[in-house]
């Protein structure tokens, strides 16, 4: 291994061992901003990190969302997949993630995730600049009321993100497919209904609403932890929530705001748990590397965990970190941090 290598490993572990640490410090009454750092420093003053996972793997996404509806395939399993391919990208500009890390999580992809057929190459077409309306039309059509747990608003604004990225990306025959993807989710669950709950919060005020979306994410993960409730339920809290903050500030307000009755609908559902004969999670390890290292990436490679699980993997720490950069409640940020392994897609 040559010097400038071994640099990056050193630097890889070092950070490593400091989120580790963080964790067993809360404990002892040191804050949460110790190993959750400041996230409001300039762009331009954050260490510059290679795009290993970048604009290729955002193309690759859409190619497979666009496909996940054709004969064979599954808009909701394969449309999980696309969306993961998709944020894996976000999420290494975003939470600028370190180049080992990103080459592990490229190499659980390659295992994985990216050997379903929805990747194969497109053919060659002329971008069109205003197809993502109809794209955003069909969403707003079926945002109003909870659909599979909220994947049409997940996969959606996904997508509408990685066209911004990509905008040389919005050719007819994938914007067909796209849409043709979100009217797939054609039912609202049955059932489901808004809590009664003076404390919904909406999206007028994004703090307030963050810190509704951990405080509803920690409740579902105790049910959880506790066998009274799926992990899915507090995972999906984060990317819901997120995904329709997201898509308000992309300046889709009408669209995001009528979203948010299908996102306490969500929560309705998450706090009623689940059945699972009270059988208590075991605690995690007091150290363990997150989606944040290489070595997570390297113990999933091999462990080739399901497809759904593996998108899994992927997607809530996207989210998760992606709020917690905004998250300005000194407290949850300590009761986050404590339960800071369990965000890992384990069902």
């Amino acid at each position: 291994m040559n010097s400038q290598n071994s640099n990056k490993r050193s630097i890889a572990i070092g950070r490593r061992n400091f989120v580790q640490s963080g964790i067993g410090l809360v404990g002892c009454g040191l804050l949460a901003e110790t190993f959750f750092p400041d996230t409001t420093l300039a762009e331009e003053e954050k260490p510059p990190v290679a795009d290993i996972i970048g604009t290729q793997m955002i193309l690759k996404g859409l190619d497979g969302m666009s496909r996940s509806t054709a004969k064979g395939k599954n808009p909701f399993v394969d449309g999980h997949n696309a969306a993961a391919v998709m944020a894996s990208a976000f999420f290494c500009r975003e939470q600028h993630v370190p180049d080992e890390a990103q080459r592990e999580l490229l190499a659980f992809m390659e295992k994985g995730l990216l050997r379903n057929r929805i990747y194969e190459a497109r053919p060659r077409e002329e971008p069109v600049a205003d197809l993502e309306g109809g794209l955003l039309e069909d969403l707003h059509e079926g945002i109003g009321d909870l659909r599979r747990s909220g994947h049409n608003i997940i996969f959606g604004v996904l997508s509408l993100k990685a066209l911004r990225a990509v905008p040389q990306a919005k050719t007819p025959e994938r914007m067909a497919g796209l849409r043709e993807m979100i009217r797939s989710f054609r039912t609202p669950d049955r059932g489901i209904f808004v809590p009664d709950d003076e404390e919904l919060a909406d999206l007028e005020d994004e703090k307030a609403f963050i810190r509704f979306v951990f405080r509803e994410y920690l409740s579902a993960l105790d049910l959880y932890l506790n066998g009274k409730g799926h992990h899915g339920f507090a995972g999906h809290t984060l990317t819901v929530g997120h995904a329709l903050l997201e898509l308000f500030r992309m300046g889709y307000k009408e669209t995001a705001r009528k979203g948010v009755k299908a996102f306490w609908q969500f929560v309705g559902q998450a706090r009623k748990g689940a059945n699972r004969g009270g059988k208590k999670v075991a605690d995690g390890p007091a150290k363990a590397p997150t989606a944040l290292d290489d070595d997570f990436w390297a113990h999933y490679r091999e462990r080739r965990p399901k497809e759904l699980v593996s998108s899994h993997l992927i997607k809530y720490p996207y989210s998760y970190y992606a709020l917690l950069r905004e998250l300005d409640d000194r407290v949850l940020k300590e009761r986050l941090a404590e339960n800071l392994f369990h965000l890992r897609a384990l069902t």
